[in-house]
C-alpha cells in the first residue's frame, strides 16, 4: 500500500534544495506486485517496451517504457492512488497531471552510468518534478542519485553544474525520492548490490505548460485522460477509500464504455509529449549511457 504524503519539512526540502526523501511510502504487498510487474516487462516477451545494454556478449536491461499498454495494470493503480496524487498536487497545484512514465534499471556487471542531466528546461513559472519509487535498495557508492543540491534555481548549464559540488542520495526500498525537474543529477554504476529497479513519474501542471508553451493542448488532453483513468482505476479497486477529487482545468470527458486496456492502448497511439531533458556529453566516452 501507499502510507506517506508529503509532510512539511519534506515540501521545504524540495523547494530549497530540490530534492526530498519520503521513507519507507510503498510497502507490503503492492511493493511485491511492482516487483513482479518489473519482472513481467523485463523478462516476458515485451521487447519492444525494453532497452537493453550489451556488454561483452552480455545483455543487460536499462530502461523499460510504456508501462501503462502492460495488460498488468499495477502501474496504473499505483498512479491513482491519493496519496501518490497529494503529492503531485502539494507541489504542483491542483491542475498537476503526469507528462512521462517509465523505469530505470541497473544491472551488476553493467558499467553504464547515468550522465548528468536536468530532466526538462522550463521558465520556472511553477512547479514540476520527477517521482522516483524504488523498489530495491540504492546504497552510496552503489548507483544511488547524485545531486547538485539548489541547482534547479541556480540558472547554470548542466555542463557547469556537473562541476559543482555534489552528494549522494541513498534510499531503501520503498522509499520514494522526489526531485525538481531542473535539479542537476546523474547516477553511477552498480559496485555491489545486484539490480536497483525504479519506477519514474513526471509531473507538471497545465497553468506553467500553457504559460511556457511547453505542450500543446491535445498532448495534455491525451495526459489528462490517463490522469482520470487511473483515479477511476484505483477507486475501483479500493471502493471503500475515500475518492481523490482531481481538480483538473482542461474539460475531460468520460471515457466511452470499453476495457481498459482498450482505452489505455488508444491514448498511447496518440501524440507523445515531447521535450528533451539537458545532458551534458564533454566527458562523454565509450561505457557511459546517456539513459
Amino acid at each position: 500500500m501507499v502510507t506517506s504524503t508529503l509532510s512539511q519539512s519534506q515540501l521545504d526540502s524540495f523547494l530549497q534544495k530540490g530534492y526530498a526523501v519520503i521513507p519507507q511510502a510503498i510497502t507490503g504487498p503492492l511493493l511485491q506486485q511492482l516487483r513482479f510487474f518489473f519482472h513481467e516487462q523485463m523478462y516476458d516477451n515485451y521487447e519492444e517496451n525494453r532497452v537493453a545494454n550489451t556488454v561483452n556478449g552480455k545483455s543487460y536491461i536499462c530502461n523499460l517504457e510504456h508501462l501503462f499498454k502492460s495488460s498488468n495494470h499495477t502501474c496504473l493503480e499505483l498512479l491513482g492512488a491519493p496519496c501518490i496524487l497529494e503529492i503531485a498536487e502539494a507541489i504542483c497545484g491542483p491542475d498537476f497531471f503526469l507528462i512521462q512514465e517509465f523505469a530505470v534499471i541497473k544491472m551488476l556487471g553493467n558499467p553504464f552510468e547515468v550522465l548528468w542531466h536536468q530532466d526538462i528546461l522550463n521558465g520556472r513559472t511553477g512547479n514540476c518534478f520527477t517521482m522516483g519509487i524504488y523498489l530495491d535498495d540504492a546504497d552510496a557508492n552503489d548507483g544511488a542519485l547524485r545531486v547538485v543540491p539548489e541547482s534547479h534555481t541556480s540558472g547554470k548549464d548542466i555542463c557547469t553544474l556537473q562541476h559543482e559540488p555534489f552528494i549522494e542520495v541513498p534510499v531503501k526500498a520503498g522509499d520514494i525520492l522526489i526531485h525538481d525537474m531542473m535539479l542537476a543529477h546523474s547516477s553511477g554504476a552498480m559496485q555491489h548490490n545486484p539490480i536497483r529497479r525504479v519506477l519514474y513519474f513526471e509531473f507538471l501542471s497545465v497553468t506553467q505548460a500553457v504559460n511556457e508553451n511547453i505542450y500543446t493542448v491535445e498532448q495534455m488532453y491525451n495526459r489528462m485522460r490517463l490522469m482520470q483513468l487511473a483515479v477511476e482505476y484505483y477507486q475501483q479497486q479500493h471502493p471503500a477509500e475515500k475518492k481523490f477529487d482531481w481538480k483538473n482545468t482542461l474539460a475531460v470527458s468520460a471515457e466511452p464504455l470499453r476495457s481498459i486496456h482498450e482505452s489505455l492502448l488508444d491514448i498511447h497511439q496518440s501524440k507523445s509529449l515531447s521535450k528533451p531533458s539537458a545532458y551534458c556529453f564533454e566527458n562523454f566516452v565509450a561505457g557511459i549511457s546517456s539513459a
